[in-house]
């Protein structure tokens, strides 16, 4: 997958912005505050139609304009598409080569992004929520059918939520049987998924930094050694936690309880990483997704490392760009300054004031 060109209009400190980019590296640099982040910032919308900085979509237009917009030209496996995001207050409108797109799901799972920057770090770290959304936007485009298995349990999940609120225990349930129904497929693909992810992790891992250490990634199911995983053992257990779930009205059991986390040598993430290894460890766990991406559907997803030189030790960054060098990405690397040794391996751009200025 590559991005040929973008063009932005009043998009964050982006009045107006067009370029081409190289199918290969491309070096953003300049110094903090001039848009660099913004950039990769509209890479990633167009790959996934939302931010990785907000939620909130008029946040993404900072000038008195009522409509931004990023345009871009993408090809996929040697197909061109013409991209049109219009983004106004809190709505978007996206094009697809002149169509609509009525469903963002018809969208993401077509296209895709890795990206790697400080802030999304924080998220995965820090909230559970992330980590699961993180595995899911995965699994949404390897997957077909997984999309309509999350988006049907989190629709139950609300409804049934919205009844022990109202106090309407009745009519429960009818909403466990569905959940029972859903929550094993869910369960199975986040297994194989994470099975997947074991089987090269460590390898990466040691690539990118030299070190012989074990990283694996561990998944448990919120379910797991509370019932076993089939529809039949799920419904009788809800059904036996219907009057505590009455008591805290809300759903308390299911896949949006799920745990990811990963250990070093059996040393365990949160508890022991020092910063760097969160780092580095979660640059793995990417650079394997993208390994997995490429071998299931035959494209390789684009690369967007945001500041990465501030986040990474000087040697595994070395290693991380001789890396990414061999492989067939097109990837996007934001600096304050490339070093020279680097810049033959791809395009440079400086930019300034929400411009390139070479």
């Amino acid at each position: 997958m590559v991005i040929k060109s973008l063009e932005l209009s009043f998009f964050r400190n982006y009045r107006t912005f067009f370029t081409n980019f190289s199918p290969g590296i491309n070096f953003i640099h300049g110094r903090n505050g001039q848009g660099k982040t913004n950039l990769i910032e509209s890479l990633y919308v167009v790959t996934h139609l939302k931010s990785f900085r907000t939620s909130h979509i008029n946040e993404l237009n900072t000038y008195t304009k009522d409509v931004s917009s990023i345009r871009a030209t993408l090809s996929k496996q040697k197909v061109s598409h013409e991209i049109d995001i219009e983004l106004k207050k809190n709505r978007k409108k996206v094009y697809l080569d002149q169509k609509i797109v009525s469903y963002t799901s018809d969208y993401i799972k077509d296209f895709f992004s890795i990206l790697f920057s400080p802030d999304q770090l924080i998220f995965f770290k820090e909230y559970p929520l992330e980590r699961r959304n993180f595995f899911d936007r995965v699994l949404v485009l390897i997957d077909r059918n997984y999309f309509n298995l999350i988006k049907d349990f989190n629709k139950i999940k609300r409804q049934k939520g919205v009844l022990l609120r109202q106090g309407r225990i009745k009519e429960v349930p009818v909403w466990n049987q569905l959940l029972a129904e859903s929550i094993p497929g869910i369960v199975e693909a986040r297994n194989l998924l994470v099975a997947e992810i074991n089987s090269a992790l460590t390898d990466v891992f040691a690539e990118l930094t030299g070190r012989d250490d074990e990283l694996k990634l561990y998944y448990k199911g919120h379910l797991e050694g509370k019932t076993d995983i089939d529809e039949i053992s799920i419904n009788r257990f809800l059904e036996e936690k219907l009057d505590y779930e009455q008591k805290k009205g809300f759903p308390c059991y299911g896949p949006h309880k799920d745990q990811f986390w990963m250990t070093l040598d059996e040393k365990k993430d949160k508890q022991t990483f020092s910063q760097g290894e969160h780092r580095i460890t979660f640059l793995a766990l990417q650079f394997t997704l993208n390994a997995i991406i490429a071998s299931q559907l035959g494209f390789y997803p684009i690369i967007l490392l945001d500041d990465i030189f501030s986040e990474l030790d000087k040697g595994v960054f070395e290693r991380t760009i001789d890396y990414i060098y061999q492989k067939n990405n097109q990837v996007f690397v934001t600096s304050t300054a490339i070093p020279p040794e680097f810049e033959e391996k791809g395009d440079v751009y400086m930019i300034e004031d929400g411009a390139i200025v070479n």
